[in-house]
Formats: C-alpha cells, structure tokens, sequence
C-alpha cells in the first residue's frame, strides 16, 4: 500500500522505521528529486503533493514529517481547537478532507505518501478516518516502564538489538541498560552497538562489560537524588564527574523522562486527595501514603514498592516546580540543539537553577 502512517511517542523507533523505508524505497541516484519532505504542511500542500509520480526509474516518496494531522491539539482553555472554528472555514477543512481522501485513494503505485507523527493515532479523528481508509498503520507506542520492574517487551527488544549486531546480550546487562536509562531506547542502542564492537572478537555482552562501557548509568539516580534534595553543589560534583565519561545529552534524556513521570505520579496523588469527600470546616483531607501508593500503582500498573521509593523522593518537591523544571529542560534541549549553549554548560545551568 503506497500510503503509510507511522505513528506513536516512541520516538527512536519511529525516526528508524521512517529511515528505513526512505533507503528502502528511494533509489539513491535519483533521491534529489524523488524524495521530498514536508515538514507538518498544510493539507493543500498534501493533496498537491501526493499526486506527483516519480522521476526516472524507482519510486517517489513523499514524508510528511512531524505530522499532527492524528492528535487533537488543544487551545489554552483545554478545548479541542477545532471547536473555536468558524462555520466557513470549517466548511473549508471538510471539502479539503474530501479532497485529500481521494487523492490518496489514486496515489501512483510507485509514489508512497508517509506520514511520521509522533504522537499516538486518534482513532476518533475525521482526519484519522478519512486516511485511514487508505493507509497502512504502523504504531510504535512508547512502553510504559518503571525501574525495578520487569518488562518483557523492552526486554526483548534489547535482545533483537544485540542480535542485530551479531550478538548475545546477558539478562542482568539488559536490566542494568534498561534502569539506567529510564528505558531511553536511544540511548539503549547506543549502548548495545558499543558493547557488540567491545566485546569482538567474541559475541556475548556481559553485564561488566556494560558497567564499564557505560558507568554514568548508576550514579544518574545518585545526582537526581541530590537535585531533589536541593543540595545543589552535591549535583553539581556529581555531574561533574559523570561528565568526565560521558557526553551531556543522556543525561539530559534520564532527566527529562525521570521529571516527567514524576509530574504524572504527582498530579495522580493531587487528584486522588483533591476527590476526597470534604466534610464541613475542613479545608482538606489528604490520603495516607500507602493508600497513595496503591492508587498510584494501580493507575500505572506499576510496582508498589517502585512507586512508594518515587513519591517519598519527591514528596518536598511542589507539582508547579516540577512542571517548572520540566520546561525549563526542554528550553535548555532546544538552546543545544540550536547551538547557542553547550550540553555540559546546560546540564549545569539546570542543576545550578
């Protein structure tokens, strides 16, 4: 089917999937002209695009890259933007959704019309309706992972890594991998190839072989200990050192996806309390930890004693300041990838703010 959408927040796999099928597909003589990326284009600019034919032998594939066309996007109020529309251009959106279904229902066999969202797929959409009815799905979801507890799936999938090198990988290695990094496949892949390339001319990763190759893993969690607690020179000798053997940026990811849970394991505990029947002069109940942690555990199917070692770490630490340090590394990401600061001054300027 010449029209794919691949879609969903694990964002490594979907960037490899996408890359995948650019080489696949595209004819590399011919690739200047028979591969053309748009990034998140009107749906004008799709429908145009979809119908052009590839030049020369092989096919045209056209990527309609960071898509949004699947996920609901909201307005400052928390209503869905669509609704704030005038009846015209509404009108508008539905004759060029028409449009575009029948453009991609007479796609050219040799031109495929991808399209990366890294979101997960609406299903409730119109616009998910409309292409879908056309398009072949690929869903790369983002697995739901806690430290300490088992998953089957990443554990899998750390281990077709290290096939794919030529390799065996060891059950305690993919454990360390897997807590080390919050389960960053990224970075886990970086990780797996580095050790496969160490370990030649034999081919089986041990666990000391990635403690060795990869010791920043277990002092992240010392660092974001002391970051929590406030102790910011503590943080700062710790990043300090991890730096000496590894680059600011998985770090940066561990934070990002460490802070990030955290804000949903707060909100939850905000929002089981804030449920709670109130009676008469009292202003506010608040729940006992363990029931909190049962709760929370049932909510994110997650183990009781993972989520009890969480909340008890970021129990001083406010859910505004959270989502306050959460932007303010997302900042910090885009300052490095835009050049304007290096990635160890802002792992510092983080720890330090």
């Amino acid at each position: 089917m010449p029209v794919v959408i691949i879609a969903g927040d694990e964002e490594f796999e979907l960037s490899r999937r996408v890359q995948h099928l650019r080489v696949s597909l595209v004819d590399p003589n011919w690739a200047s002209v028979n591969f053309l990326r748009l990034d998140n284009p009107p749906l004008q600019e799709i429908i145009d695009a979809s119908g052009t034919l590839p030049f020369g032998p092989g096919n045209k594939v056209v990527l309609i890259d960071r898509c949004e066309l699947f996920t609901k996007k909201r307005t400052k109020g928390g209503d869905d933007a669509g609704r704030s529309e005038s009846d015209s251009k509404s009108k508008d959106k539905e004759k060029l959704l028409d449009e575009l279904e029948k453009s991609l229902a007479t796609v050219a066999e040799n031109t495929y019309v991808i399209f990366a969202c890294p979101f997960n797929l609406d299903q409730t959409l119109k616009t998910t309706k409309a292409v879908q009815k056309h398009a072949k799905i690929e869903k790369f979801e983002k697995q739901k992972f806690y430290v300490g507890s088992p998953n089957g799936v990443l554990s899998s999938w750390c281990r077709t890594e290290a096939k794919s090198h030529g390799a065996t990988i060891e059950d305690q290695a993919i454990t360390y991998l897997l807590d080390g990094t919050e389960a960053n496949l990224r970075q886990i892949a970086a990780e797996i190839e580095k050790a496969s390339i160490h370990v030649l001319p034999g081919n089986h990763i041990t666990y000391q072989v990635v403690v060795q190759l990869s010791p920043y893993h277990s002092h992240v969690f010392a660092l974001a200990d002391y970051w929590l607690s406030g102790k910011g020179k503590e943080a700062l000798a710790s990043a300090e050192e991890i730096l000496t053997r590894q680059s600011a940026m998985p770090i940066i990811a561990t934070m990002q996806t460490m802070i990030s849970k955290w804000i949903l394991m707060k909100s939850l505990c905000e929002k089981f309390n804030h449920d709670l029947p109130t009676p008469p002069g009292v202003l506010r109940r608040e729940l006992p930890m363990n029931e909190l942690v049962r709760r929370v555990a049932g909510e994110l199917k997650a183990k009781e004693f993972m989520i009890e070692k969480d909340l008890k770490r970021i129990s001083k630490f406010p859910l505004d300041r959270l989502i306050e340090k959460r932007l303010d590394l997302t900042r910090l990401e885009d300052a490095i990838k835009t050049g304007m600061i290096p990635e160890s001054h802002a792992l510092q300027v983080f720890l330090a703010g």
